[in-house]
């Protein structure tokens, strides 16, 4: 029988982790998703794009811009594809991975060390998410570290910092490629590159999901829709439970992460600075009864004061009808992003 938590218990406001591991009755605050829903829902298995980087790297020009003819298309068309060949190795993902799960098995005591109420704490360890308002909750705990151009980790486990320091710089070596072979896409010169990519011009964030068995999944989300405020995520996950969907001409596709492979996410960052053309793909979380999930996020976003966020002129100038945009800072971007409960369409955050 499932224990049920008392006003004066010490799991009244409880991580996801304490949930199942105390086999509490989950609280109505996490029922969030029915079976009614779901039976009006349409959700596909179809492949995404997938895609070698290799020729980014070492192609002749010919390869190279068939690759970035192949993210052009993948990006306007999906938002998201996977990416093989990419020279990170598979026992350092397995090992993110595994550092990552070591850090949620911690005593709670230790993981409230870094609880932290600011979004913008260097190590923030939280559970669930406000994107949908501050009664609902979802099953989900996070640790999220700022790893560029100031370097952070947690104290424990041990290991954690080795790992992610060599983890970060690779990831974001590829983020890099990735993003000037997609700004090569939408025919934008050398010096735009140079300026949005410069060190001082982007932060790189790691982020470790954790979605334990749930004992009602057909009641509850990992994580619910929203897209990312950033210009890229590259995601790895351990090999579990497929819930990740993207909503891909209005249907709910199931993806599959392949082995030895990221998955790389458009953002919204992204969708602006394209003036719309590549869209910020939108994704959820399911979760079940059986295993536990664990993935890790790669975030790529501006830095918080020092960029305005605005479509490249190059791109409003060739359009027909441009888009009338007011300059904000990332901060301030991001403090409209989660004002706005409703999901709305990203470009008109930053519309006059």
């Amino acid at each position: 029988m499932l224990a049920s938590a008392e006003p004066d218990d010490p799991l009244v406001n409880p991580t996801v982790k304490e949930l199942a591991d105390h086999n509490i009755s989950l609280p109505s605050i996490y029922f969030n998703y029915s079976p009614a829903v779901a039976e009006t829902e349409t959700v596909l298995k179809e492949e995404i794009p997938t895609i070698d980087i290799s020729p980014l790297r070492n192609g002749t020009p010919d390869e190279r811009s068939r690759v970035i003819l192949d993210i052009g298309r993948a990006c306007e068309e999906w938002g998201c594809f996977t990416v093989v060949n990419h020279g990170v190795s598979e026992s350092l993902t397995t090992a993110m991975v595994g550092a990552f799960s070591d850090f949620f098995n911690l005593t709670e005591e230790e993981k409230k060390v870094y609880t932290a109420k600011d979004m913008f704490a260097p190590v923030c360890h939280g559970t669930s998410t406000n994107l949908m308002g501050k009664d609902v909750r979802f099953w989900r705990d996070f640790l999220r570290v700022f790893v560029y151009p100031e370097f952070n980790y947690p104290d424990k486990p041990q290991d954690f910092r080795a790992i992610s320091e060599e983890y970060a710089r690779q990831t974001r070596e590829i983020c890099n490629e990735l993003l000037k072979a997609i700004w090569e896409s939408l025919e934008l010169d050398e010096s735009f590159m140079e300026g949005a990519l410069e060190p001082n011009s982007i932060r790189q964030n790691l982020v470790g999901n954790f979605y334990p068995p749930c004992p009602q999944p057909e009641l509850v989300l990992g994580l619910p829709p929203h897209s990312d405020p950033c210009y890229v995520t590259l995601l790895t996950q351990n090999k579990g439970f497929n819930g990740l969907q993207v909503l891909h001409n209005g249907k709910w596709v199931v993806l599959q992460l392949i082995p030895d492979s990221f998955l790389l996410f458009a953002g919204d960052i992204l969708e602006i600075m394209s003036n719309g053309r590549y869209k910020s793909i939108v994704h959820r979380v399911m979760v079940n009864n059986e295993s536990t999930r664990i993935s890790v996020l790669t975030p790529i976003t501006p830095s918080l004061e020092s960029f305005a966020i605005a479509p490249a002129l190059k791109l409003l100038a060739s359009s027909d009808s441009p888009t009338k945009i007011r300059g904000i800072t990332y901060k301030e971007f991001l403090a409209l992003k989660f004002q706005n409960k409703s999901n709305s369409y990203v470009m008109d955050l930053v519309k006059v």
